[in-house]
């Protein structure tokens, strides 16, 4: 399929690695901001030996939703990564999907401190839910954006593919979605349950990407 040709009032981006460049620091800095959520036990000297393992362990909950956190930011990393392995330039409106996108990764320390501060509360986890299922959904525009006619992308791209990610980030989403309804009744089992994105990301990879998409499409 040849790229169809562009719209005379499109205008490219030049230097597009800038784009990555800087989605990189963003992730970067998300993901160094958020250990910024973990205090430090305070316990007087002359006790530390005895209430220090304990006071480390009462804090398995942040501990917890922090290792989420990380996954999660980690995780929407890779598929950014992969997906603009395909895609080689950007006009205005992809920048300002990708813009979208970085926003609602931005907030994940945030929502994390928040989680950490409230962990009972079920609208802390909702935020973080909503905010991330929405991420999903922007991601998903992203890419269709990117591939309708193959403006932005590979040429040679194979339609599967681009279903593949389209159906990948959606699920993402769709996890996080059911996750609002268990937090109404339990916060920490729908904190839980976003850890089955990364579950369902190679479920769906073990059972469509590795075995339906063409070999040159299975990017690392």
């Amino acid at each position: 399929m040849s790229p169809k040709e562009p719209h005379p009032h499109h205008r490219f981006f030049k230097n597009f690695e800038r784009v990555l460049n800087f989605t990189d620091c963003v992730f970067s800095f998300c993901i160094t901001l958020m250990v910024l959520s973990l205090t430090v036990p305070v316990i007087a000297k002359s006790n530390v030996t005895t209430e220090l393992t304990i006071s480390l362990i009462n804090e398995w909950p942040t501990f917890l939703i922090y290792t989420i956190s990380f996954i999660i930011i980690g995780t929407w990393w890779m598929n950014h990564h992969q997906i603009f392995q395909h895609i080689y330039k950007a006009d205005r409106i992809l920048l300002c999907l990708n813009l979208l996108f970085l926003f609602c990764i931005t907030l994940i320390p945030f929502q994390t401190s928040l989680i950490i501060q409230y962990p009972e509360s079920p609208v802390a986890v909702i935020f973080y839910a909503l905010t991330q299922a929405f991420a999903g959904v922007i991601f998903s525009a992203l890419w269709y954006y990117a591939t309708k006619d193959r403006r932005f992308s590979d040429p040679d791209l194979s339609q599967a593919t681009v279903h593949y990610f389209i159906m990948r980030e959606l699920l993402i989403s769709l996890v996080f979605l059911i996750s609002i309804g268990i937090a109404l009744y339990n916060t920490h089992i729908a904190e839980l349950s976003w850890i089955f994105i990364g579950i369902l990301i190679w479920w769906v990879g073990k059972h469509f990407y590795k075995e339906m998409l063409p070999i040159e499409d299975q990017t690392d």
